[in-house]
């Protein structure tokens, strides 16, 4: 049976009531009094569209149903599509307008929406050729930044804003953009120019975002604070809200405060894997350069967790490491892998005992948290005897089998880590010093991070910190993707009794790796 929505718009459009009807249907749809689409089809599919509402009403109607066709099903949504592109095929000659009802910019938005950004400024620039109007200009820009040619984006959008110096809502959407690839200066530039503009909606969105931008520039606890006053000020505002919870995860710090996972490049290439539920047991990778024996062994494990015993997993590198990977710093530095060419090492140690294994994995499997498990590790060392201890390098290579946790394998094995690691540094702090400077593999993460927090909680552990994270610092390629250089930034900012540029400084190189990450 047919809402009162339907009927009503029914009978308008039947009427004579033309434009009152699109405009009463549109609305009804977009605020979500209305969830039935059927009249969608039919007034798109009428001929006379056009010459019974006027082309500025069709236009800010499909204007207005776009999202509403967004959340359509598949073939329902093509038909709509291909509707709409009827009527413009149809449609007059028109004058440019201003606003979002310009004939250009709403058939721009429409091929924006089907993702098809190349035609969407085909027909954009038709439009510009015949005038520029503010919504033209920034459409354009809008539609170069789907096309990601940031130069081009910022232009159409200046030329916008100079077209109508109030209307800097697109300098939002510009933000938006850079914010997402953590270019935090240019995205606080741009949502600077919507306070300027003064718009409430949309300085709503500018204003917590602009000072969350200064906040990940420096890290300085006043932005921080501001930040915080900005959502207490408007507690409907759901922007700041969101971004008080981001500048405090932002705050943490990865592998003290929560887990942060490789991104070498297979380990993404497995990641994506899983996304697209590959089952294939042959698995091929080519990287640019030298991956870590870890991440080669776990890619080897997911893939088994994947796809079954009877899988294989070939990888072809470029160019091995610089610092080589296979090289250890002294005589003291633990080896865990021995390296026939750079993309097949071989286990350097023996298979722990299950007695062993049983004790890390046990830690392993507890909800992750730094404090907790280092704790807990003072524990577990107490089960392990001096003869023992060694086996703990071996479970770093030789994972234990996992409980049903759901831990991807990839992740499982850099959490045993972890955990070896701690119950090593509770036998004796000395087997940190033996990581650091043994072969550079996942292990040394841990260990670093260890001796940071070690030292940002009892300050006569910072001397001895220090002097691994400069070891540490000394073997970061710089040639090479170096895969615990992002890490080794957030532990050295841990060490304790340093100058406020020496925190701001590791700061902004944090942001920055994220940045090209």
């Amino acid at each position: 049976m047919r809402s009162e929505i339907i009927q009503k718009a029914d009978y308008l459009y039947h009427s004579g009531n033309v434009q009152e009807a699109l405009q009463y249907y549109a609305a009804c749809l977009w605020c979500g009094e209305e969830d039935d689409t059927e009249l969608l089809s039919q007034w798109l599919g009428d001929k006379d569209l056009t010459a019974k509402a006027g082309e500025q009403a069709v236009c800010a109607f499909i204007a207005s149903i776009l999202f509403t066709i967004d959340r359509c099903h598949e073939p329902l949504r093509e038909q709509l599509w291909d509707l709409c592109h009827s009527v413009f095929d149809c449609m007059p000659p028109c004058q440019g307008r201003q606003d979002t009802t310009d004939r250009y910019v709403v058939e721009c938005n429409l091929y924006r929406h089907k993702k098809e950004p190349d035609k969407a400024l085909d027909i954009i620039q038709k439009g510009l050729s015949q005038g520029g109007t503010t919504s033209r200009y920034t459409f354009a820009g809008l539609t170069y930044l789907d096309l990601e040619q940031e130069e081009e984006a910022e232009k159409y959008i200046a030329l916008g804003l100079q077209s109508d110096p109030q209307n800097a809502a697109a300098y939002n959407d510009l933000g938006d953009y850079y914010f997402k690839k953590r270019r935090w200066q240019k995205a606080g530039e741009c949502y600077y120019k919507v306070l300027e503009a003064g718009d409430y909606n949309d300085c709503s969105w500018a204003e917590p975002s602009w000072i969350f931008c200064c906040f990940m520039a420096d890290a300085n606890p006043y932005e921080k604070e501001r930040l915080m006053l900005c959502a207490a000020m408007d507690l409907h505002n759901q922007r700041a809200q969101e971004l008080c919870r981001m500048a405090v995860w932002e705050s943490m710090t990865p592998n003290v405060d929560y887990l942060g996972y490789s991104t070498e490049s297979i380990i993404n290439a497995m990641r994506s894997m899983r996304e697209r539920g590959t089952t294939s047991g042959v698995v091929r990778c080519a990287a640019s350069c030298q991956e870590s024996a870890s991440s080669i062994n776990a890619v080897n494990l997911a893939i088994r967790q994947i796809c079954g015993e009877s899988s294989s997993f070939e990888l072809s590198s470029s160019k091995a490491q610089d610092p080589p990977l296979d090289m250890v710093w002294d005589d003291e530095g633990i080896v865990l892998w021995n390296y026939s060419d750079i993309n097949a090492p071989r286990p350097a140690v023996p298979k722990p005992s299950e007695e062993v294994s049983r004790l890390v994995g046990e830690l392993a499997a507890m909800d992750f948290s730094l404090k907790a498990w280092y704790e807990a590790a003072a524990e577990y060392a107490l089960g392990i005897s001096v003869a023992q201890r060694e086996e703990l390098y071996g479970v770093m290579v030789f994972p234990p089998k996992q409980a049903d946790n759901g831990i991807f394998a990839e992740d499982w094995l850099f959490r045993v880590q972890i955990a070896a690691v701690c119950i090593l540094a509770r036998t004796s702090l000395h087997e940190i010093d033996r990581i650091c400077k043994g072969q550079l593999d996942w292990p040394i993460i841990p260990a670093f991070t260890l001796a940071a927090w070690l030292a940002s909680q009892d300050a006569s552990h910072a001397r001895w910190a220090e002097e691994l994270l400069n070891i540490i610092q000394q073997r970061i390629s710089r040639t090479n993707y170096c895969f615990f250089q992002y890490p080794y930034v957030c532990a050295a900012y841990l060490l304790p009794g340093k100058s406020e540029e020496y925190y701001t400084a590791l700061w902004q190189c944090r942001q920055s790796l994220l940045e090209c990450d």
